[in-house]
């Protein structure tokens, strides 16, 4: 007797002899088989019909830009899979009626967990698989690197030194030049780690212009060691384009505290834009551009220690503000405020003389000015 089972990616054929066995374990084991035999059939390797987790364009790599399928395919149903397990591998799939217009993919490809719907859940085997490969991956990229003011990135300062806090804003479009008609965006933003002690997570992502939160999908990566860039992608889950200009993100992260022990001058500090894809609802590129930005690194033993003659700071112990007593009218470039665990509490740049602290908790603080002439550094403490 033979049983045979053809699926799209695969088939299998099983031959059992019942003369050869007694009825009653015959009968058991031919449920048994009917039972599990789809499930067997499941965990094997398939060609490029089947759904692998997380790879929503079925382009061989689940990465950020499957994020944008969620988003032309959000809210669509169709068959559940058999196999909800989300591992990265083959996973048999019955087709749905729609497809995906620029290659053609089934929307199958983009409900990661096998569900049988497309919702935020599936998003989920994106950041799991993330990375991971197949055959069909050519290793194609699948961004545009398109110099221009659409989408950037920009530094809060133009000098950083030894430990200091780097905000970064992601914007996208201007007053003069607005976003429209779109429905997900992906890319990457480079951060040169060589010079990064840590990256503050999480990313605090902005709704002004793409919100609000419960009409998006949100994805961001960030592979210490691996790579020197975050990858980033939205969709909007509503259909409902996007149109306008504002910030999107804001990334924090800390420089090397040891930033002159490894370099004896300033050195240069870049963060750029890479990969970008934006889309319609029709699943058109909309080409955005990008441009990143630059500051300098100083390091610190090349700068003076100012001393009380030239900078002090009235009362100490505070309250709520302090005064900046600038003895010789230098230029202030830059306040940070450490606690004692050396995390960064407070930091301005160009900053009033009267820096309101009122957010600090009652300690002990220990505070840096950054002068056109050096650095000033004392401890103070908040009082209640």
């Amino acid at each position: 007797m033979y049983f045979i089972l053809s699926l799209n990616c695969s088939k299998f054929v099983l031959k059992l002899n019942l003369k050869e066995m007694k009825l009653a374990k015959s009968k058991s084991l031919l449920i048994a088989i009917l039972v599990w035999l789809p499930f067997l059939a499941f965990s094997q390797d398939c060609s490029n019909f089947c759904v692998w987790p997380g790879d929503g364009n079925n382009n061989g790599v689940a990465n950020h830009f499957d994020v944008l399928q969620l988003g032309v395919a959000s809210n669509s149903t169709g068959p559940f899979r058999v196999d909800w397990d989300v591992d990265w591998d083959a996973k048999e799939a019955e087709d749905w009626t729609e497809s995906f217009v620029t290659n053609n993919a089934n929307f199958k490809h983009a409900d990661a967990n096998g569900d049988g719907f497309i919702d935020i859940n599936d998003i989920y085997p994106i950041g799991d698989n993330f990375g991971s490969t197949n055959a069909l991956f050519t290793g194609t990229p699948e961004g545009n690197n398109i110099t221009g003011p659409d989408l950037t990135a920009t530094l809060n300062q133009t000098t950083y030194t030894d430990g200091q806090l780097v905000t970064i804003k992601v914007s996208l479009g201007s007053q003069e030049s607005p976003v429209s008609d779109l429905i997900g965006l992906a890319f990457s933003l480079e951060i040169d780690t060589q010079y990064v002690q840590q990256v503050i997570e999480p990313v605090t992502w902005e709704f002004g212009l793409i919100g609000p939160e419960s009409d998006l999908y949100l994805f961001d990566k960030w592979e210490p060691g691996i790579s020197d860039a975050i990858h980033f992608a939205f969709a909007r889950n509503n259909g409902i384009p996007i149109n306008g200009y504002g910030d999107i993100l804001t990334v924090q992260l800390v420089i090397d505290d040891n930033l002159s022990l490894r370099y004896s001058e300033p050195q240069p500090y870049e963060i750029n834009i890479k990969d970008v894809l934006g889309i319609d609802a029709l699943e058109t590129d909309l080409l955005i551009t990008s441009q990143g930005d630059e500051a300098t690194l100083l390091v610190t033993t090349a700068v003076n220690e100012l001393t009380d003659e030239q900078i002090s700071i009235r009362p100490n112990p505070f309250n709520n503000t302090i005064k900046i007593y600038n003895k010789e009218n230098l230029i202030i470039e830059n306040i940070t405020v450490h606690d004692v665990y050396g995390r960064v509490v407070y930091d301005r740049y160009k900053p009033e003389n009267e820096p309101d602290l009122s957010s600090l908790i009652t300690g002990v603080y220990y505070l840096s000015i950054q002068t056109d002439q050096g650095i000033y550094s004392t401890k103070i403490v908040k009082s209640k």
